[in-house]
Parts: structure tokens; C-alpha cells; sequence
């Protein structure tokens, strides 16, 4: 115990009230003293689904010796859908619901991934009418503390809240700074005594009708988690008789995981 001095006690443990608050500090040793009671930390047991993502790509042999008016090759039709499959993917990362499907035709199991929004530890409500500066300093007070996280984060939302924030007014107190470059994305940065913001618009938040809402993750306990990674795999149809075309199919496995939730903050307007 490390408290104040009583001057009628020497060298005793004071009484301590019922209700009173205790801080644990550091602890002390004697001169002589090697051992010291163990540390113990014990983790909280989550669990996860990677889902298998695939999509597969065709061009029949008329359709590819046929001339055309635009010239569009398999080449293009694999890029297009290498953008839809992403784009899917990153919907199922951040707003897929965890679950476990049984096909009664294939008699087997289909897992879905569970998406980071709702991961994530705490939640900052706000009004449109009342975002203001010390609104926007109280949402950095509370993403950026009562946590182990790092003091630079980053801030996806839709075109509303990115919207909301650009129009505001900001003074030395909270900073609109110049873009940065961060993991080959460009950010807008967002700085205030308790942190600093890396602020990125999401399409996907407007997709799926949250325009007005956005997720602060700390990227330092983001983790993706891939058994299969991204692959291209030929399927040789016509020899096995299914059909007389060419076929790629694309295929990932994986999910991703928010460690210490609290470090991580939905934004979602009322």
C-alpha cells in the first residue's frame, strides 16, 4: 500500500474503509527479496468462421472465336469479376452475420463470417444536428482512451458522416492535416490532443444503407486470418464432358478478427 502518512501510525497498514477505492501501483521488493508473486492474465475466448469465397468465370469456344464490336476477352471478364468478388468480400468483412448454414442438397455445412462492425468494443452516438468540433473531440476521447491502443487509428464511414466531418470548422484544438500515405492508401488526417485519425470514405457503409455511420479500428489488433488465400484455378470442362468452355474459379478462405474490442468504436448516428 502506497498511501498518504499518518502521523499517529508509524510503519502500520492504515484501516481501510468498506467502498474505497484502491489503485494498484507498482510493486516493492525488500533488498533481499528475489521472488515475487506471479503475474496472471487470462484471455476472453472468441470464435470465428472464415467463409469460402468463390467465383467462377466462363467464355465459351464460339464466343471466343466470334468477332466482336468491343473487343472483350476473358482477360476482361476474369478483371471484372475479380472486382465484384472483392467488393462482396469486403461487405461480408465488415457487416456479415456470423452463422452456420446446412445445404440439405449437398449435405454439408456453409459458413459465413461474422463482420467487424460487430466486433468492435464501444459504440459513439451522435446527432447530425449536433456535430460540432467538441462533438467530434469527445468521440476522439473515447476511441483513443480506456484502452491498450495505439494513438493513431483509422476512421471508415460513408459519404454522410464523411461529409459531416469536411464541413466542419476546425481550430488548433482538433486539426484537419494534409493526406498521408499509409499501407498504399491515401488518408485525410484528423488530429486532436488524444490521437490522430486516418479518415477514409467507405462506399460500402452507403451500399448497405449506414452512410451516416463509421467504424474507428486500431489496425495494430486487426487480424486477417486466410487458409486459403486468393487463388486462380483453370477447370478443364470440355475433357470432363460438362461444357464446351473455358473456366477459371477464384477462391479465398478467410475472415477477419478485431483483438481488445475495446480498442475499436462504431460511430452511428441516432
Amino acid at each position: 500500500m502506497n498511501g498518504m502518512k499518518i502521523d499517529t501510525l508509524e510503519n502500520c497498514m492504515p484501516d481501510i474503509d468498506s467502498g474505497t477505492t484502491l489503485i494498484r501501483m507498482g510493486r516493492a521488493a525488500s533488498e533481499l527479496d528475489v521472488m515475487s508473486p506471479q503475474f496472471e492474465s487470462l484471455p476472453q475466448k472468441a470464435q470465428q468462421f472464415c467463409q469460402i469465397f468463390k467465383m467462377q468465370i466462363e467464355q465459351s469456344t464460339l464466343q471466343k472465336l466470334s468477332n466482336k464490336e468491343v473487343p472483350w476477352t476473358m482477360s476482361d471478364q476474369e478483371e471484372a469479376a475479380i472486382y465484384d468478388m472483392r467488393l462482396g468480400m469486403e461487405k461480408s468483412f465488415l457487416f456479415g452475420v456470423k452463422n452456420r448454414l446446412w445445404d440439405p442438397v449437398k449435405k454439408e455445412n456453409v459458413m459465413l463470417t461474422g463482420g467487424i462492425w460487430y466486433q468492435a468494443g464501444k459504440t459513439f452516438n451522435y446527432d447530425e444536428d449536433s456535430l460540432t468540433q467538441d462533438s467530434v473531440i469527445d468521440m476522439m476521447r473515447q476511441a483513443f482512451t480506456g484502452n491498450a491502443g495505439s494513438k493513431r487509428k483509422i476512421l471508415i464511414g460513408g459519404s454522410g458522416l464523411i461529409g459531416s466531418l469536411n464541413k466542419l470548422n476546425y481550430t488548433k484544438v482538433v486539426t484537419a492535416a494534409e493526406t498521408v500515405t499509409k499501407w498504399g492508401i491515401d488518408f485525410n488526417q484528423l488530429r486532436s490532443k488524444f490521437g490522430t485519425l486516418y479518415v477514409l470514405l467507405s462506399e460500402i457503409f452507403d451500399e448497405v444503407g449506414m452512410p451516416d455511420n463509421g467504424l474507428i479500428i486500431d489496425p495494430q489488433y486487426l487480424q486477417k486470418y486466410s487458409h486459403l488465400p486468393f487463388t486462380t484455378e483453370s477447370l478443364d470442362l470440355k475433357k470432363s464432358g460438362v461444357r464446351n468452355v473455358d473456366a477459371l474459379v477464384l477462391t479465398e478462405a478467410s475472415c477477419l478478427v478485431l483483438r481488445y474490442p475495446k480498442a475499436h468504436m462504431r460511430i452511428v448516428m441516432q
